[in-house]
């Protein structure tokens, strides 16, 4: 059996703060892998412009080449219809069924969780790694949220990542690159000229 973390998003583009989280979130929970899974077709980014499935994925590829036990996986390109997570992850555990999964999310996902599509699914059926700042009143407040949740729904388990205040927006990266000034230090090197070469946000 593997530990398999799976850390979700649109990654447009990835930048370090994600490659930390997945560093992180390895080692908080000894994951044997950690899977970057861009979403295909992002439910809340409908309608607004995000950069192919294809240059997304290169990009994820590029930044973690020589990694050991990071992954690029397009498992939501193979599904039908939007990337809703709850969905992923049930085809995800009916398809590996002699592995774990972890889910990896940020703070402001995990407060927002019971607006997603049947989270229910996702608290019983996985176990979550929240990043938080290493802030106690914050830290404190996520601890609520996890008592609310817990006496609302079955949770399979939930771990608490304590991560450096890493302030990096994807939506900033953009322009920047849009308006040709340096990203180098948001995205890795070999990102950055991906990023150049393809004139992705141009």
């Amino acid at each position: 059996m593997k530990k398999i973390g799976i850390l979700g998003g649109t990654f447009d583009p990835i930048h370090f703060g994600h490659l930390i989280l997945a560093e992180g979130a390895k080692e908080l929970c000894n994951l044997d892998e950690v899977w970057f899974m861009p979403a295909k077709t992002p439910p809340h980014k409908l309608g607004k412009k995000i950069s192919e499935f294809s240059l997304r994925k290169s990009m994820i590829e590029l930044a973690i080449q020589g990694q050991d036990g990071l992954y690029c996986s397009d498992f939501e390109n193979t599904l039908e219809g939007n990337s809703y997570t709850f969905n992923t992850l049930e085809k995800l555990q009916s398809k590996y069924i002699d592995d774990e999964f972890y889910f990896i999310m940020g703070a402001d996902s995990f407060y927002e969780i019971e607006t997603w599509k049947n989270p229910d699914i996702i608290l019983k059926i996985v176990k979550l790694i929240v990043a938080s700042r290493d802030y106690s009143n914050e830290n404190l407040t996520l601890k609520k949220h996890f008592e609310h949740l817990k006496s609302k729904y079955e949770i399979k388990g939930i771990y608490f990542l304590d991560t450096m205040d890493i302030d990096i927006s994807s939506t900033h990266i953009r322009e920047l690159s849009g308006a040709g000034e340096s990203i180098t230090k948001y995205v890795p090197e070999d990102v950055c000229r991906y990023i150049k070469e393809n004139k992705i946000y141009v």
